[in-house]
């Protein structure tokens, strides 16, 4: 009997209260994106409402002038490396002979080396420094998401960060923006499960608390968290109850 009662005991010990919350789906992020560099628009591949992928080429200016300069530092590098390589190998036989030659010489052919390797390494910078350009020229999508809206065309010019030419929010990474009672601040936790429907939908989904915001709204006297979600489109709501264990 003792063993029957502590069970009956146990088990309405493991019962759950259910706390009301409606919510809001977001983006998980939403952006405006500019490029740093200027120029003129080349080539535009997306458009609003195109799923992306994090990487993805949005647009890219015109780079041919860029191009034409990383071609020379290409060139300039070939040429010293050519003149390194040979003055490297007297370098070699000069030092292999250094105790039969005067000082003089050897100072000499080793000053050409130092400064035979300092146009390398010159040029080497230069292609780093015209790829570097080319590569600000073509903007990328930050992350997996949705193009919201596109304020460019071909052939018009950019003119630096200040310029918005893309709205991209993240998915099918979403986030859901609840709200509930002030009252019930200390009971909801980190990680307690949500189960909740969409409006007008039969579905239920299940989800947990990622975020608590710090804060009581003083309009509504309502306290915010989030849930992480995937597959919803931003702008939905619904209700669900989030899931508090005694």
């Amino acid at each position: 009997m003792k063993i029957i009662i502590c069970l009956i005991i146990s088990f309405y010990t493991l019962i759950a209260k259910e706390l009301y919350a409606s919510f809001n789906v977001e983006a998980l992020n939403q952006s405006k994106l500019s490029l740093e560099s200027i120029g003129i628009v080349k080539e535009i591949k997306v458009k609003i409402s195109d799923h992306v992928k994090k990487g993805d080429v949005l647009l890219s200016l015109d780079t041919s002038k860029e191009e034409i300069a990383l071609q020379n530092a290409q060139n300039d590098y070939k040429l010293a490396l050519a003149k390194f390589n040979n003055i490297k190998s007297k370098m070699t036989k000069f030092t292999q002979v250094q105790n039969f030659i005067d000082k003089q010489s050897y100072e000499d052919i080793k000053t050409e080396f130092n400064i035979a390797n300092l146009e390398l390494q010159k040029a080497k910078i230069n292609i780093a420094y015209y790829k570097n350009l080319i590569d600000k020229k073509i903007l990328k999508a930050p992350y997996d998401g949705i193009i919201s809206d596109k304020t460019i065309q071909v052939g018009e010019g950019v003119a630096g960060v200040n310029q918005i030419l893309f709205k991209i929010f993240s998915y099918p990474e979403v986030k859901l923006i609840l709200s509930f009672d002030e009252k019930y601040k200390d009971e909801v936790k980190l990680n307690q499960e949500f189960i909740y429907k969409i409006e007008g939908k039969e579905q239920t989904f299940k989800g947990k608390i990622s975020l608590i915001y710090p804060s009581i709204d003083i309009k509504t006297r309502k306290i915010y968290a989030e849930a992480k979600a995937q597959n919803l489109t931003p702008g939905l709501f619904g209700e669900g109850k989030i899931i508090i264990k005694d």
